[in-house]
């Protein structure tokens, strides 16, 4: 069924912000929600992960936009943060922004607009844009409006990001909330969505409507081992990855050129081939085989790699 009602056309959207060490961003970000031309209220809540709470934030609030502030009482990191969102909110619709990046204006609007013409749909995100530099953007829209298990198993699909989404409560009933047991929690957006795809309709509002910082200190990026521990956790629980073919040389090529990041070149090579057994022209084989013999900065192929084209995802 869907939220919409002849009583409540714009249903209240509980909105979740996990954040750590970025008190300028983490307002900006706040900011961009808050300022929403979103007709309905929103719930909007801020956790803060291995560190003080900052209630200064709470003076966002305005009419139909209640900010509140809190502690992650989760398992430290990414997951136990938004799974604390969840726990502290009650609104059937749910979105989450990182506290890096920001919303365009008529992003909810346009996602529940979405949602309610199509019942079936029970998660959605949108098109991005890829901030690579204080100058530099590159626009990443949908290219499709459904995301099918295949398409998601095959590709990461970057306008399902983390701060794109608005679900369905009913799909965290249904599946879970986020994996607190991935290592730092990375990827445990797309983890979830694995699940997510199983069990509902996914889909994409195409237009750019979100800002996503590829700039800023990540407090997962550059640590390439906790990379290769997440993504075997990744692929030890989520078998169904190995059915695709391009999508499980995804991974392993993934693992391949974190090896090499770390140094560990017979490692590299290892997966690697791993990886261009299963696929060919798989992009992150490639890029481990380059790094583990050219030696070259990894962040740099890999900005390349997101300014010209789709082929990491």
């Amino acid at each position: 069924m869907s939220d919409q009602s002849p009583t409540t056309p714009w249903p209240a959207v509980a909105v979740v912000i996990p954040t750590r060490g970025r008190p300028v961003e983490v307002r900006e970000a706040l900011a961009s929600v808050v300022a929403q031309d979103y007709p309905g209220p929103l719930e909007i809540v801020v956790v803060h992960d291995v560190e003080d709470p900052d209630t200064e934030l709470e003076s966002f609030t305005r009419d139909d936009r209640d900010v509140r502030v809190t502690s992650n009482s989760h398992r430290q990191g990414l997951a136990g943060s938004r799974n604390t969102g969840l726990d502290l909110t009650g609104a059937a619709l749910v979105a989450s922004c990182d506290d890096d990046d920001t919303w365009h204006p008529q992003k909810l609007a346009r996602q529940v607009e979405r949602l309610h013409a199509d019942p079936e749909l029970g998660v959605v995100g949108a098109g991005i844009r890829l901030l690579m530099g204080p100058e530099q953007a590159v626009d990443w829209p949908g290219d499709a409006e459904v995301v099918t298990q295949a398409d998601l198993l095959r590709s990461r699909r970057k306008e399902l990001h983390s701060s794109t989404l608005l679900v369905r409560r009913s799909v965290f009933d249904q599946v879970g909330g986020y994996e607190e047991g991935l290592p730092q929690g990375y990827g445990e957006d797309y983890e979830f969505l694995l699940r997510a795809v199983a069990a509902t309709k996914v889909g994409v509002v195409t237009e750019v409507l979100a800002d996503i910082r590829k700039y800023n200190q990540s407090w997962f990026r550059d640590r390439a081992e906790v990379t290769v521990q997440a993504l075997e956790y990744l692929l030890a629980t989520h078998p169904e990855i190995a059915t695709s073919r391009p999508g499980h040389a995804r991974v392993l090529g993934q693992i391949a050129f974190a090896k090499a990041t770390l140094g560990d070149r017979r490692g590299a090579l290892r997966w690697s081939g791993r990886a261009l057994r299963r696929w060919p022209v798989a992009p992150h084989a490639a890029l481990a085989l380059a790094q583990a013999a050219t030696g070259v900065d990894p962040s740099v192929a890999l900005r390349s790699a997101r300014t010209f084209g789709r082929g990491l995802t």
